[in-house]
């Protein structure tokens, strides 16, 4: 079977037998990235794991599972498995408890995941995963894709609202775009398609030969944009799809489309420094300033150590 038929079968990941990983720290904000993963899993029929991580020193081994004696930890997994009842099937949760640095931890964990989700802030054990360079350093090395979800998210405010899609047409990987097509025609909602671009003469004082006008380079790229679109109309013609080109910075112009959707999914290009990102990339700076959850997906190439 291909991947797109796996998917197309599925959802958006490769195979229900993988599952959604959730880092978990037992915090009131992080309930919203919680209950995000939950209804992920039970829309998609896969196993939700709870994840929490503790300091290395709290034991003398260096991974241990829900049998280990730090009962506090493991009654908060228990409380929070409760919760969610009302929205996946108690049966389909699990809970891992693991010694290390939480994104070591939620990288190990990635290895056996379709998902892992966590939310922007975070307490306890997961404090340092999930604020600023650290959050970006997992979104940015985890071999699946990765979902940060706005700790004051309130999925039901965007129920019906887009799915925005970062493309660049020069190098668009197909798992990306694959992901956002499948999750816009389960959702039955429109996909926004966003291409931005910069040129030398937007941050100079001399005024454009012609005004408007594109050069050579732009409209071969727009030409390339146009016509990948019109590859993946062709495999889902049941997804509505908006495409949106704008003269501005890429960050921008995904940003500007994200105030009005309800998730962003954009391709990771790992440059292997500054956390996994290329320094000043476009999925970096949108992981920092969106306020809807974003999904990174890593390139073609890096899907499962591929």
């Amino acid at each position: 079977m291909t991947i797109e038929a796996k998917t197309a079968a599925t959802g958006e990941w490769e195979t229900t037998h993988e599952p959604i990983v959730v880092a978990v720290d037992g915090s009131e904000r992080n309930r919203t990235a919680v209950a995000w993963a939950a209804h992920e899993a039970a829309a998609l029929g896969c196993e939700l794991r709870l994840v929490n991580a503790v300091p290395d020193h709290v034991i003398s081994t260096p991974h241990y599972s829900v049998h280990s004696e730090d009962r506090e930890v493991l009654d908060m997994l228990a409380d929070v498995r409760s919760e969610l009842r009302d929205i996946v099937a108690e049966s389909s949760v699990s809970t891992r408890v693991v010694a290390g640095d939480p994104v070591d931890v939620l990288l190990g964990e990635a290895a056996s995941a379709a998902l892992v989700v966590v939310g922007k802030r975070g307490l306890g054990g997961f404090s340092r995963a999930i604020v600023g360079s650290t959050s970006i350093a997992l979104a940015g090395r985890s071999p699946v894709p990765v979902a940060i979800i706005p700790d004051e998210w309130d999925q039901a405010e965007r129920v019906g609202r887009p799915v925005v899609l970062g493309v660049d047409p020069s190098k668009a990987d197909e798992e990306p775009i694959q992901i956002a097509f499948l999750r816009a025609r389960r959702l039955g909602v429109p996909l926004v398609a966003v291409h931005g671009w910069e040129t030398p003469a937007m941050y100079s004082w001399d005024p454009p030969s012609v005004a408007g006008a594109l050069t050579e380079h732009e409209e071969a790229v727009a030409a390339r944009f146009d016509a990948l679109l019109l590859v993946w109309k062709q495999r889902y013609p049941d997804v509505v799809v908006r495409p949106m080109r704008v003269h501005n910075h890429p960050a921008s112009a995904v940003l500007e489309a994200a105030e009005e959707a309800q998730v962003v999914v954009l391709g990771r290009h790992p440059a292997g420094m500054f956390g996994g990102f290329a320094f000043g990339s476009v999925a970096r700076a949108v992981l920092h300033y969106a306020e809807c959850p974003v999904i990174a997906v890593p390139s073609d190439g890096e899907r499962h150590g591929a």
